[in-house]
């Protein structure tokens, strides 16, 4: 090695020392001089030099004003797609009446007015309906914009569905990747 390179390799060094803090007693790095080394080798920066402090100052700075800042809630609904105008036939009129009443009864807290023998017929009918319209083709989401169903509604239901054809939840997730429905 020539006399200028190695000048040139002791000035690096003596750089590289000079910037980076003093390491342990036993010689070992320093937590900090751990926790920085591994920032900037994340970064794709050589720790110790300007550039890398840069770095972890301004990340620094901007968790600060990060967490000076007021978090805000959003609450995040899924929006079900509401099928097209219902073709006006008297079963669909009598249908949608039904659910008005039965929507009623439900904010009016009249929870017997219909039967659970009913209940059990309506949900019944109503599942093999959907289910061949999605046989079919007729593919539209279970519930309307309109409808006021909660997720805690829809997971009752779904409970009470599974267990009522003594299905478990892994099966309905087997199925649906199956399916792809």
């Amino acid at each position: 090695m020539s006399s200028h390179e190695a000048t040139k390799s002791l000035k690096k060094t003596a750089a590289k020392k000079a910037l980076a803090p003093k390491a342990g007693a036993d010689g070992d790095p320093t937590p900090a001089q751990k926790a920085a080394f591994a920032k900037a080798m994340y970064e794709g920066v050589k720790p110790g030099i300007k550039t890398a402090r840069k770095i972890a100052q301004e990340k620094s700075d901007k968790a600060k004003s990060d967490a000076e800042k007021p978090v805000q809630k959003v609450e995040i609904l899924r929006k079900i797609a509401a099928p097209a105008t219902p073709v006006e036939t008297p079963d669909t009129k009598r249908a949608l009446q039904l659910a008005a009443d039965i929507e009623k009864a439900t904010q009016d807290g009249d929870f017997e007015r219909f039967q659970p023998e009913a209940q059990q017929a309506l949900i019944g009918a109503l599942c093999r309906l959907y289910s061949a319209n999605n046989d079919m083709g007729n593919h539209f989401g279970a519930v309307g914009q309109r409808s006021a169903v909660t997720a805690t509604d829809v997971m009752v239901l779904c409970g009470a569905l599974l267990k009522a054809v003594d299905l478990q939840v892994f099966e309905l997730g087997l199925w649906q990747s199956w399916s792809s429905r």
